[in-house]
């Protein structure tokens, strides 16, 4: 099974932009050139493995994502245990892990160019055991907590960064198989929550709409309300003032799904019996409608059945 050209288009445009806003993030923090490196290191790994595994979609949407997650952990691994590390020592700890995994892979390519052409559905009982190589990876990340604590100095500190990353890579250059076929079972895994949501579309749409509708409804009555009563209605950051449209659009927005942050206060009753009444109809709007989506995600899964049997039937 392969993930459509269009799916997996669409998935690794979204991987780079979400690389490229990791980036842009974290550059005024890390610098320019640990970005650049950053960004550089997923397109050479994606490339590494289509050329060496062309044709598995699963396995190269499954790395991209992959990469984007490891950059956020790196990062703030970074960050939070190893402060003062050097530019050199982080550039050369960002490479490691990804140099090793395409040593291993390299190393153990037949038996993963095997897996990812020619790859049966995933099972939860595959993923547990393809994720066993997490454990020590983990266990290596925990460890890193303890170095703040001895207080290194500058040069310590870059050894235990440049050690730590080491020792992942020497773990992911042991277990590439098994990094493959996780990476595998959770692009399948992907796939197929995908491929429930795009039939969920329409029904999500409407019920959307609907809440957009509630939500400009009261934005106007809220605006109304505050023109046309002797106020004063609102409250914005400790001071009793009108509002405009736009804050009364936010006001709605915010107690139509009952986060309350608290900038934007209610003072008089009339206002105060109006946002009860949006609360009411958002809590009865989320629920009818989760409840009609599922109904309807149900009905669309009836109706394949019964066409995927017809078709059966017809073949013989």
């Amino acid at each position: 099974m392969k993930l459509p050209r269009r799916n997996f288009a669409v998935g690794i445009g979204a991987t780079g932009g979400l690389l490229l806003l990791i980036a842009a993030a974290t550059a005024s923090d890390v610098g320019l050139s640990l970005a650049a490196t950053m960004l550089a290191s997923a397109v050479v790994a994606v490339a590494f493995f289509n050329l060496m595994f062309p044709g598995s979609l699963f396995f190269s949407l499954a790395l991209a994502n992959s990469i984007a997650v490891y950059m956020s952990i790196f990062l703030f691994l970074t960050e939070s245990n190893f402060a003062g590390v050097s530019a050199a020592a982080q550039h050369a700890g960002l490479l490691l892990p990804l140099a090793g995994f395409m040593l291993g892979a390299y190393l153990r390519r037949e038996a993963i160019r095997e897996i990812v052409t020619e790859r049966r559905p995933a099972t939860p009982g595959d993923m547990r055991t393809a994720a066993m190589w997490l454990l020590p990876v983990v266990g290596v990340a925990a460890v890193t907590f303890g170095v703040p604590a001895f207080a290194p100095s500058a040069a310590a500190v870059d050894i235990a960064f440049v050690g730590a990353m080491a020792a992942v890579a020497v773990l992911v250059i042991a277990t590439a198989q098994q990094v493959a076929i996780f990476l595998l079972d959770a692009g399948q895994l992907f796939e197929e929550f995908f491929q429930r949501i795009e039939r969920l579309v329409l029904p999500v749409y409407a019920f959307l709409t609907f809440y957009s509708l509630i939500v400009v409804a009261f934005a106007a009555i809220y605006k109304i309300v505050d023109t046309a009563v002797p106020g004063p209605h609102f409250r914005m950051l400790g001071e009793d003032r009108a509002v405009s449209f736009a804050d009364a659009f936010y006001f709605s927005v915010v107690t139509l799904s009952t986060v309350g942050y608290g900038d934007i206060l209610p003072v008089s009753q009339a206002v105060r019996l109006i946002a009860v009444v949006e609360v009411v109809f958002g809590v009865t709007l989320l629920l009818v409608g989760l409840s009609e989506i599922m109904s309807y995600s149900r009905e669309v899964q009836a109706r394949r059945r019964t066409d995927d049997g017809r078709d059966k039937e017809d073949g013989k």
